[in-house]
């Protein structure tokens, strides 16, 4: 596969990922109180469904390899639990998304901080900006995690506002060094 191939697919990916982000962060931000409903359901529908389909393996199993399939009773139960308790207390549920999505920010701020130190390695002319917006998504992620918002809707739509920001972020990344490593390409 041609170098120019695998680039111009890279981007497109990465540029597709970042709309998706942006979406899910306007959906949030327009609308957090059916969001933590809506992920709080599927979540435990999906804990559910797991659950039980364990559950039903290992009674269907002919228990003539009993060791490999032992422990999916236990799993079951614990994961069809787990299920139940997320569809009958999501906000319980949900108050622990808001740390979670925190901690995910400001290890994707640490990411690329280290993606803007190889574009400056890599002679990449707006790696500052690179650093700037890392040093941005790591504050937000610190500012999230510390929690000073009083609702838990409010804190979604906190997070929905810093995935747009973190997708126009990758947008603006893939665009800069993507000029780069073309310049580089016709430079061959």
């Amino acid at each position: 596969m041609r170098f120019q191939t695998v680039m111009e697919q890279f981007k497109k990916n990465w540029i597709a990922s970042a709309v998706l982000c942006i979406v899910a962060g306007l959906i949030m931000l327009l609308w957090p109180g059916p969001v933590l409903d809506a992920v709080c359901y599927v979540l435990g529908g999906i804990s559910i469904a797991a659950g039980v389909t364990r559950i039903v393996r290992y009674f269907k199993q002919d228990h003539t390899y009993p060791v490999i399939f032992q422990s999916d009773l236990i799993v079951g139960l614990f994961t069809l639990a787990l299920g139940i308790f997320m569809v009958t207390n999501p906000q319980a549920v949900m108050s622990m998304i808001p740390t979670l999505f925190a901690i995910v920010m400001i290890g994707f701020g640490i990411a690329n901080i280290l993606r803007a130190v190889d574009a400056k390695k890599a002679g990449i002319g707006p790696w500052g900006v690179l650093l700037a917006m890392a040093i941005l998504s790591i504050i937000l992620g610190y500012v999230i995690l510390m929690g000073p918002f009083e609702t838990l809707a409010v804190t979604v739509a906190v997070i929905g506002g810093c995935l747009v920001y973190e997708g126009v972020t990758d947008i603006i990344t893939v665009l800069l060094v993507g000029k780069r490593i073309e310049a580089w390409r016709k430079s061959l």
